[in-house]
């Protein structure tokens, strides 16, 4: 672990969380959410081709660096992934993965659609329904909103409610999660804004845990609040910062924990068709406190392999478009 000074940073190259809200107004994301309730789910996602095209020509900044990460990546498997660079796929991506944040607020994905694997998600289950909670930590790749689906359908899977909580940087997310909610308020989040993250917050986690819930957070990016506080891991062939923050709130709960995915299995408009993985970390927090920063490390190592591997599956869907190897 090692904390960087930031005062070298060059203007093009930003803390991810100095970047503009993407979602600026309420307007586009509620003219959406109408079509939605009105029209066939495959006109809607149709959308994203224009809405893709115009962010690829407009957002110059994220288009270089979804380049970077792809050429990364490309240099890490010796050149086999993925098959081409491709800004434009990235972006594509993505704009299909607001869709399904806003099929899944509105209760429109189907659990058909939802694949799991075997791998962990029968012992969070198990978990789950014996009245226990849990930790899941996700990432920008892929679509985080996809873990819904363990709580959307929990009387299937469980049989009880599981509340929800979910650890996020509300700057950024303001509008969106604003316009959402007020769409549909019935969703069971709970938002804690990660810029706040204090003994007050900490005490409402440790409850959600005890009394049955699930807390998310994202492991691939920095805190806003706390900048010089990272983990410096090698991720794909090259040193990154990671959140020490993401890690230290399993080390202080010692709940189970559990690294989760969601990935779309090809960019489709009809019928699109996701795969979750849901693997345990092998990382204990029973121990004493001295030991705890080498186990929040090794966890955060733990992690980023994790990371590694997804992002060689599905090499399009990484939503960091930022500088992600800025020291």
């Amino acid at each position: 672990m090692a904390d960087k000074s930031e005062q070298n940073i060059q203007p093009e190259s930003k803390h991810w969380a100095d970047e503009e809200e993407i979602i600026k107004t309420n307007n586009s994301l509620r003219f959406l959410l109408f079509l939605f309730k009105i029209a066939p789910g495959f006109l809607v996602r149709m959308l994203i081709y224009p809405v893709s095209f115009f962010y690829y020509i407009f957002a110059p900044g994220g288009r270089r660096f979804a380049e970077e990460y792809q050429k990364q990546l490309k240099a890490y498997t010796g050149g086999k992934i993925p098959k081409r660079i491709s800004s434009y796929q990235q972006y594509l991506s993505f704009s299909l993965c607001i869709v399904e944040k806003m099929e899944g607020w509105l209760g429109k994905i189907k659990f058909s659609r939802i694949q799991y694997q075997d791998d962990d998600v029968k012992d969070i289950l198990e978990v789950l329904k014996q009245g226990k909670g849990a930790l899941l930590i996700t990432s920008h790749l892929g679509n985080m909103e996809l873990m819904r689906s363990l709580a959307e359908h929990n009387r299937e899977l469980v049989g009880r409610d599981v509340p929800v909580y979910v650890v996020m940087n509300l700057k950024l997310n303001n509008n969106f999660m604003r316009t959402l909610n007020s769409l549909n308020p019935k969703v069971s989040f709970n938002i804690i804004d990660s810029d706040e993250i204090g003994p007050d917050s900490m005490v409402t986690l440790m409850n959600a845990v005890e009394e049955g819930g699930l807390v998310v957070i994202a492991g691939d990016r920095t805190s806003a609040h706390t900048r010089q506080k990272v983990i410096r891991r090698n991720f794909l062939g090259k040193e990154a910062s990671f959140s020490y923050g993401a890690f230290l709130i399993p080390a202080l709960i010692k709940a189970p924990l559990y690294f989760m995915f969601g990935l779309r299995t090809r960019v489709s408009v009809f019928h699109p068709k996701y795969n979750v993985y849901i693997e345990k970390s092998k990382v204990s927090f029973e121990c004493e406190r001295k030991e705890r920063d080498e186990r929040i490390n090794a966890c955060c190592a733990e992690f980023a392999q994790k990371l590694e591997k997804y992002c060689q599956l599905y090499p399009y869907q990484w939503y960091n478009f930022f500088d992600f190897w800025k020291e």
